[in-house]
């Protein structure tokens, strides 16, 4: 078998309503801007892969190709190597070419790639992953509408200029679900002091502050509480957090995080294989993760097959707890986000079942590869 072409598509999403990112106040979004990666072969197989768009997609695929066309694509640890010596160039535009030849090792194996990874189980613990700052009553409401959905649990973006509003949020939510939902709080702060965005901008001492205020309301993590390299200032607040301390999802490469493991930086890791060297340096890490005992629960909010390859890492790995689903309607539904692939995820009882098709086990719209 051998790889003969490798194309990539940007394709853009319209959202039903304006939506504004906790973490870029100021900033409106309409549409969700995705690449997506194919890579066929002599035999008939093919690949597919997707990330968020970042612009170099394009310059990165026809680079790859140099090196990628006429190969094997079953060897992926080869190419993972190419891609690494690329990663400077293009940054992670790479990586979701890894993951595309995952999928064709799948369907070669006949294999979903979480029962080739480790195959713990064959569906997740899922949360709600809501993207945008809203009043306490807006959230009370939000979170209920989510457990009739069939969620069990929601994160919420705790983005406010002060702590007394953070908190009347998250107790909004836990008085109106009770214990039915758990509860995340995510604050953002991992490089909103380098964004050309207003704040607000965490110390050390605002975000010990609010994780002993989110202990009595039960949080299940805080998530982002300072920046991404702080390694110090992340190792002692989590020695000090009576909640577990959660990140890693914009440390991009398997370097980062395993500083920020080997730091003792986070209780729970986040990394995206679509940020992280992909599926075979993130199974790598979680590995890593789990001899520490430390949880590694996948970020995802890039696109939808990016989301699916997060899930099949979560559901081949032992350490995971929860999986990442973006869903915040009206402006971000799940349903919108997923609506490029022919069968989307979707959460039952609180639970999101793994694709069982070989590969990835979903396949793109026709129309994104014509």
């Amino acid at each position: 078998m051998r790889i003969t072409q490798i194309r990539t598509r940007q394709v853009d999403v319209a959202l039903p309503a304006p939506f504004y990112p906790a973490w870029a106040p100021s900033r409106v979004e309409t549409q969700i801007r995705v690449a997506y990666v194919r890579i066929d072969t002599d035999a008939g197989v093919y690949g597919i892969a997707g990330h968020e768009f970042y612009g170099a997609e394009e310059q990165c695929v026809a680079r790859v190709a140099r090196d990628l066309v006429g190969e094997d694509p079953l060897r992926i640890e080869k190419h993972a190597g190419t891609l690494r010596f690329l990663w400077p160039y293009f940054g992670t535009a790479v990586w979701f070419v890894e993951i595309a030849l995952w999928d064709i090792l799948g369907k070669v194996a006949g294999l979903p790639l979480y029962r080739l990874l480790g195959n713990v189980r064959d569906a997740v613990p899922a949360y709600a992953s809501t993207g945008q700052n809203r009043t306490p009553a807006e959230r009370a409401d939000d979170a209920r509408r989510l457990r009739d959905e069939g969620f069990r649990a929601i994160k919420l973006r705790i983005h406010n200029e002060t702590l007394a509003e953070d908190i009347a949020q998250v107790a909004a939510v836990r008085k109106a679900v009770g214990d039915g939902m758990a509860i995340m709080a995510d604050a953002n702060q991992t490089d909103v002091h380098d964004a050309p965005f207003p704040g607000p901008h965490w110390s050390y001492h605002r975000a010990l502050e609010t994780a002993r205020a989110l202990a009595d309301y039960r949080v299940e993590w805080l998530e982002e509480p300072l920046p991404r390299h702080d390694y110090e200032g992340l190792r002692r607040l989590r020695a000090a957090s009576p909640v577990p301390v959660a990140g890693g999802e914009v440390n991009q490469g398997f370097a980062e995080l395993e500083r920020l493991l080997l730091d003792g930086c986070y209780d729970i890791l986040q990394p995206d294989v679509t940020l992280c060297e992909g599926l075979l340096r993130t199974r790598a890490l979680a590995t890593l993760a789990h001899a520490s005992s430390v949880l590694v629960n996948p970020h995802t909010w890039g696109d939808p097959l990016g989301t699916v390859a997060n899930l099949h890492l979560a559901a081949a790995i032992p350490n995971t707890s929860y999986f990442e689903v973006p869903h915040d309607p009206p402006a971000f539904p799940s349903a919108v986000y997923q609506q490029t692939l022919k069968t989307p995820l979707v959460v039952d009882n609180g639970m999101v079942q793994v694709p069982q098709a070989p590969g990835l086990g979903v396949e793109l719209q026709d129309w994104i590869f014509e």
